[in-house]
């Protein structure tokens, strides 16, 4: 009698949808009204970002990862794993390195086949304003957590230093605020 084998059941991806519905009306409006294309473009550099930042995950956890979509945009979702700093630095930087990879891509293959044209300079441009839009250190965006990994990569170099005090200390070096200054305090 032979013994059935344990395989660990692979679970694919899963993508769920916030608001389902005004997610793809709102898409359904704005493309019936993109009548110049620039809409699809910008649609094809978020795709081309948030499959920089899926790739970086399968390769670093050997699955892949769960996405939500929702009218503001798409999130990739971490699935209860907990990155290290430089996977977190990887992973964060993924998105705005396949955007900058893309612009120069593009620019490189017009210049040298001698042929440019508007397509190419807004698949460029567009690519080039999404990687410096999601590099902004704001919470949320790819920036902020590539602040957040080099932080905690760093602990040499903080970047919101912390000043430890000697209490015993009674100088303007041990002083707290103005008031512990001993020309301002009182007698204790």
């Amino acid at each position: 009698m032979t013994r059935p084998k344990r395989c660990r059941a692979r679970r694919s991806a899963r993508l769920r949808l916030q608001a389902p519905q005004a997610s793809l009306f709102l898409l359904a409006v704005l493309l019936a009204w993109d009548g110049t294309g620039i809409l699809r473009v910008g649609l094809l550099c978020a795709l081309l970002h948030e499959s920089g930042h899926v790739l970086v995950y399968r390769l670093l956890w050997g699955r892949w990862p769960d996405l939500k979509i929702a009218p503001w945009g798409v999130c990739l979702l971490l699935r209860g794993v907990m990155p290290s700093p430089g996977q977190e630095l990887a992973l964060a930087a993924a998105g705005p390195g396949v955007n900058l990879l893309g612009c120069w891509a593009v620019l490189a293959a017009m210049q040298a086949a001698g042929h440019f044209s508007y397509l190419g300079y807004w698949f460029a441009s567009t690519n080039l304003l999404v990687a410096g839009l999601n590099l902004l250190p704001l919470p949320g965006l790819d920036g902020a957590r590539i602040l957040q990994a080099l932080g905690r990569m760093l602990p040499a170099v903080a970047f919101s230093p912390r000043i430890r005090y000697n209490k015993r200390n009674t100088n303007t070096k041990g002083c707290r605020t103005w008031r512990d200054f001993p020309q301002n305090s009182k007698r204790r």
